[in-house]
């Protein structure tokens, strides 16, 4: 489910961020590092499941049997009162897209995945219904599925099912005061590119082979407080140094406003091509938030596959 902050002003809310508050608008809206599990470690040189991990044997516990892309069409979504699709690969057309276009893949009565820090099920899809960041919408753009409308919260659901057990969650250490580190050197190169007009911050530092080639990719989440008005940010944004280009950063995600911060949440390879999708979420300093996925370029950058969800 998107959580909704309460509404801090932005330096305020950057100290919760280094103290791990509930309020961390760089935590997005929906982790929780206390009692969080990862489906797999963002460690670039192993993406396969650790079967002896006790997170694993609970997933081993469910039928997460069936086919997966390219021969599957499958669709992801993010919880907040009902399935929200922010991506999708439709397997006839070979085409990745998101957003309401991903609707008529899935029909009532399909098995989903579904996915909080300590808890997985598996359920099936209702009849479409409004979302709660979508109040009094004629036509809703979600869908129903029994455990939301009775209450059980969410981060995300897959379809089909067998798609539960792809998804590479993002290490919760990757955004705390720990995790959320960079050398001088990585400092300097980012500063290179971005020319902030006040001191770099990093947000979140992530490790994973997002392209498939075996070598260890970085992303980091980063933003400037706006050295003429604490309250906003000059910048914001999501850059990416492939294994492959060491030294070279590239923007996947940069601030559409001056109060917005980013967090990967997870990465997964909705088309089957061995390039992971990556999964953002987005948080405003006035208590909103969506989500929203990324799909690589092979020249560099990346594509969102659907406008914001919740209309950020």
């Amino acid at each position: 489910m998107i959580a909704r902050q309460a509404v801090y002003p932005l330096t305020f809310a950057l100290v919760l961020a280094a103290c791990g508050g509930a309020g961390d608008p760089t935590k997005g809206a929906k982790a929780d590092a206390k009692d969080t599990k990862v489906d797999a470690k963002t460690d670039p040189t192993d993406t396969k499941r650790n079967d002896s991990t006790s997170l694993d044997k609970a997933v081993q516990a469910l039928d997460l049997s069936g086919p997966v892309p390219p021969e599957a069409t499958t669709v992801f979504f993010t919880v907040d009162g009902a399935l929200i699709p922010i991506g999708c690969y439709d397997s006839a057309k070979k085409k990745l897209s998101g957003g309401k276009d991903c609707l008529a893949l899935v029909k009532a009565g399909d098995d989903v995945y579904l996915r909080s820090n300590s808890v997985e099920k598996l359920d099936k899809v209702g009849a479409p219904k409004s979302s709660m960041c979508q109040p009094g919408e004629d036509k809703p753009t979600s869908l129903g599925i029994p455990s939301v409308d009775s209450g059980e919260t969410f981060d995300y659901a897959v379809f089909p099912k067998s798609m539960g057990k792809l998804v590479n969650r993002a290490d919760p250490e990757t955004y705390s005061e720990k995790g959320r580190v960079a050398s001088e050197d990585e400092k300097k190169a980012l500063s290179e590119l971005i020319k902030p007009d006040a001191e770099l911050q990093i947000n979140q530092s992530v490790t994973f082979d997002v392209d498939g080639d075996t070598k260890p990719d970085k992303l980091f989440s980063v933003y400037v407080v706006n050295p003429k008005d604490s309250e906003k940010l000059s910048y914001s944004g999501v850059l990416l140094q492939r294994g492959s280009e060491p030294g070279k950063w590239v923007p996947l995600l940069e601030s559409r406003n001056d109060t917005e911060t980013y967090t990967v949440r997870a990465f997964i390879d909705l088309d089957g091509d061995k390039s992971q999708e990556v999964w953002v979420n987005a948080v405003l300093t006035d208590g909103g938030g969506g989500d929203r996925i990324l799909q690589l370029k092979p020249g560099g950058g990346a594509e969102p596959l659907a406008k914001w969800s919740c209309g950020i």
